[in-house]
């Protein structure tokens, strides 16, 4: 027998090609969470607490993070918290008209 037909070899080819691309992504996956842990952002010490000065009876009706930041939404006002160092960044008073 011959050599294979020109279709055949070109899957064979993309066979290879996709083999090896798979490969090549599941070393950057693997690469990509060694990475994470091992350069971690550690938290200050302490309670963890923040003090926001919310009034009795206020509630959160939505809170949202977004990598380091934390809104907090509470319907009359709008906090942003950076979560590394436990600081109020922006304090919104909502108004209505």
């Amino acid at each position: 027998m011959g050599e294979a037909p020109p279709v055949n070899r070109f899957l064979v080819f993309a066979v290879y090609f996709m083999g090896a691309a798979l490969v090549l992504l599941f070393l950057g996956l693997i690469g990509g969470i060694i990475y994470k842990i091992k350069n971690r952002v550690s938290l200050p010490e302490g309670t963890g607490l923040v003090e926001l000065g919310l009034p009795a009876g206020a509630q959160v009706r939505e809170a949202i993070l977004t990598g380091d930041k934390l809104t907090i939404n509470t319907g009359t006002e709008v906090f942003i918290v950076e979560v590394s160092s436990r600081k109020v960044l922006l304090r919104v008073k909502a108004t209505s008209p």
